[in-house]
């Protein structure tokens, strides 16, 4: 029956697996919120109209001034000129117009009989028959008197009048005539009719049949007009007010265009608007996500793991945040090219130091994002501060990618250096981009800034390095190489008080690191833990063959349970002389597993032969614990192998694959690496690596005679 697990030990489980993790996560999107809520907070300036500005007041965002843009399209719709269309024909219609007029006078005339001595009632009565008929032909109408002189006219002046009135209309609509000079062409055609040839009658009557049919040929067209002065709206582009123009100047008079353009861009707003509060959510939410994401993989990826990276990651992530807000306010000293100052790059140098470098590059982006908030904030112009957000960017960029693999503390000018270089010409390529004229000044300051910030983020790493080194009991590479001095307390200590164990620990170094790379376990960790794993013999160093350089072995002189004790011993008191000297935990616990629980054979034979009971074999097992860890039994296994090894008399490729094969099934099948989380395939990989790297060490060498002698050397070669 499988047993229940208490609901406390659940929620403890819950709580200690789930809610640290997200707990954590929360916090620091909280965190970054807080320092970014400025972007979005109101930032109404100290304003009232016709009251002289004390300060320059920019629009924090790109809008569109609908009433100005507005005024605009009027203007443009009243300076558009209006639309004529000239129409050549009319001249002709006008002209067919008048022969109809002429022609029906002249058949009315025949068919009622009028001439000059026609009474009134005649000729009204003509007349009326005549304008009838023209009713639809013509919209031009003739006084009675004047078509009562047409009418009595004689068939020869009415014939010459038509010629004169076709003629005079003909010419005077020839040109463009407009309303406006409507009146100037009548007059003008009326004054050159000849007197000569027509009386006083005809020539008045004539007078006003050209003013009636002598039109505009030259008018408004309201279509085109009102298309060109469509056109012209629709070519005005919008009034826009641009993030960052200034809308009041320092010393202006404030009018009441400024407060409405500042009402528009939303200074005087004195509605709460949520919106770009969510938008600040949105933005922290993704930021925050991306960072959950990376340490997920820094996570699953690790074969250490311990939350104490991500109670890390998040210190170092929100102290760089911080440190850009403290550094965005640098500005109000109106300093040229201070904001430059920030010194972004410790932030990825120390990630990368203490996670990896993925997890750096990707930090080095967020934070650039949140910086480009941060400075925009300061500014009061922008929401965002794109330019410090592309030097933000390459500065923490280097600072992820500059450091080598198994560099120690930065170094100040080296890594310093080689940071400042790119934000020096990070910098001077955006002072570029801006066209605009070099102050020396002005850009030494800039530039000289830039390179300081280089220089003060690798300051700031080395100062605060031990401090998280030694609050989370962290193994850094860098602390792992600073271990490797051969100058170190310790590693002095095995070589002077037993040698031939120092010996034997730097070759099982080179082992235990080239076959911890084979399977992608920490080699530096290996071949570090493998200097300090034996450092317990330095308290009887004369107890173990590899220090009896004069041939005495004390074990001759003691039994073999005295001997057990002593041997057995020695990866104890290792693990507290590593304590005593405050050395890593990970290095400590390599030192106390080496061995396992493995069996002293020889001894445990000798103490069999030597008595007349069965022992017990577990008397003769250091007690452990198991290895716990790829690298710790990557180091059992190659202390074991050299040591063997170096026991062999005349050690040969072939019977070093037979040893090593010999101990590896022996450490299998003992169950050694039950507690550990290494593959059979990877103690495959181990095994090979060994082997091959053993084959190297003892390879085959010519034999020289013993009987060849030496040749006299000419002295003039010694």
């Amino acid at each position: 029956m499988t047993p229940t697990i208490p609901f406390k030990q659940k929620i403890k489980k819950f709580v200690l697996v789930y809610l640290t993790d997200w707990g954590i996560v929360l916090i620091v999107g909280l965190i970054l919120y807080g320092l970014m809520i400025g972007s979005v907070l109101p930032k109404n300036p100290n304003v009232k109209l016709h009251e002289i500005a004390t300060n320059d007041i920019q629009s924090p965002i790109d809008t569109v001034d609908t009433q100005a843009t507005q005024a605009k399209r009027q203007e443009a719709i009243g300076s558009t000129p209006s639309a004529y269309a000239y129409n050549k024909n009319l001249g002709l219609i006008q002209v067919e117009k008048v022969g109809d007029l002429f022609d029906t006078i002249a058949e009315v005339k025949n068919d009622e009989k009028i001439s000059s001595d026609s009474t009134q009632e005649q000729v009204n009565a003509a007349i009326k028959i005549i304008m009838d008929r023209l009713s639809d032909s013509t919209d031009s109408h003739l006084p009675n008197n004047t078509m009562t002189a047409l009418i009595t006219a004689s068939d020869h002046n009415l014939q010459i009048a038509e010629d004169i009135a076709s003629t005079s209309i003909y010419e005077a609509m020839n040109a463009k005539v407009g309303w406006n000079d409507l009146e100037r062409a009548q007059d003008k055609a009326s004054a050159s009719l000849p007197s000569s040839v027509l009386n006083d009658s005809i020539r008045r009557a004539l007078n006003e049949v050209l003013h009636a049919y002598i039109t505009a040929n030259y008018s408004f067209d309201a279509n085109a007009t009102k298309q060109n002065k469509q056109e012209a709206a629709r070519n005005v582009d919008n009034v826009v007010i641009h993030q960052g123009e200034v809308i009041v100047k320092k010393g202006e008079l404030v009018t009441n265009d400024m407060i409405r353009q500042l009402k528009l861009v939303g200074l005087l707003d004195e509605h709460f608007n949520l919106i770009p509060f969510v938008g600040l959510l949105l933005f922290v939410s993704f930021i925050t996500f991306i960072f959950w994401f990376e340490y997920f993989r820094f996570k699953e990826n690790h074969p250490n793991y311990s939350v104490k990276f991500l109670y890390i990651y998040a210190i170092i992530f929100c102290g760089a945040a911080a440190i850009i807000k403290i550094c965005s306010y640098l500005r109000l000293t109106n300093i040229s090219g201070i904001s430059y100052l920030v010194p972004l790059a410790m932030a990825p140098l120390m990630i990368r130091i203490l996670l990896n470098e993925r997890v750096a590059v990707v930090s080095g982006l967020l934070l650039s994002l949140v910086g480009s908030v941060l400075f925009g904030i300061s500014a009061k112009a922008a929401i965002f501060d794109s330019s410090m957000g592309i030097v933000l960017f390459f500065s923490s960029l280097a600072g992820a990618l500059v450091l080598r693999k198994r560099q120690a503390r930065p170094k100040i000018m080296q890594t310093g250096g080689l940071i400042a270089l790119v934000n020096v010409l990070v910098v001077l390529s955006l002072l570029m981009f801006q066209n605009t004229p070099f102050s020396l000044l002005s850009t030494g300051l800039s530039l000289g800034f830039a390179a300081l910030s280089g220089f003060l983020s690798v300051v700031l790493t080395n100062g605060l390095m031990p401090l998280f080194e030694t609050g989370f009991s962290i193994l850094s590479p860098i602390r792992l190489i600073e271990l490797s001095n051969p100058n170190h307390p310790l590693l002095r200590k095995i070589l002077i008080e037993a040698p031939g164990t120092y010996h034997h620990s730097l070759m099982v170094a080179n082992l235990a690191e080239r076959a911890c790379e084979v399977i992608g376990a920490n080699g530096l960790l290996a071949r570090v833990a493998a200097y300090y794993h034996d450092v317990g013999k330095t308290k009887r160093p004369k107890f173990f063959v590899e220090n009896q350089m004069n041939g005495i072995n004390p074990h001759d002189k003691i039994s073999p349970q005295l001997s057990r004790t002593i041997i057995i011993s020695h990866p104890y008191d290792g693990a507290d002389i590593l304590r005593q000297y405050r050395m890593p935990k990970e290095i400590v616990n390599i030192a106390e597993q080496h061995h396992g629980t493995t069996l002293l054979k020889y001894f445990y034979v000798k103490a069999q032969e030597q008595s007349e009971q069965p022992i017990d074999e577990s008397e003769f097992r250091y007690p452990g614990p198991k290895v716990q860890s790829k690298e710790a039994a990557v180091v059992e296994l190659a202390d074991s192998i050299e040591a063997a090894v170096r026991s062999m008399k005349k050690p040969n490729p072939v019977k070093v694959n037979n040893l090593v094969k010999s101990i590896f099934n022996d450490r299998l099948s003992d169950g050694q690496f039950d507690e550990c989380n290494i593959t059979l395939k990877e103690l495959k990989s181990v095994e090979k690596s060994i082997d091959e790297t053993l084959r190297g060490v003892y390879h085959s060498r010519i034999e020289y005679p013993k009987d060849l002698k030496m040749k006299k050397v000419n002295p003039k070669w010694q």
